[in-house]
């Protein structure tokens, strides 16, 4: 057998891509969250699902971000 025939033999892994965008918004007490507050929260609750953070930008300025863009991917 040849090393090429076991890398073609070998099951190609599927990675899975999530990505999403995250904005301020009133929550249920009609208290103001941040884009930033609402990715940290999910963030926390998908890398405890297997979910690791990829990528993260910013829509907006410096001192007020618009919205946040998060890329997560799965194994």
């Amino acid at each position: 057998m040849h090393v090429a025939d076991l890398v073609i033999d070998q099951p190609q892994q599927q990675t899975q891509q999530l990505v999403r965008t995250y904005e301020g918004a009133l929550d249920l007490d009609n208290t103001f969250v941040t884009a930033e507050c609402k990715f940290e929260r999910d963030c926390l609750n998908l890398s405890e699902d297997g979910w690791r953070l990829k990528l993260v930008s910013h829509q907006g300025s410096i001192i007020f971000t618009h919205a946040v863009v998060a890329t997560y991917e799965k194994e």
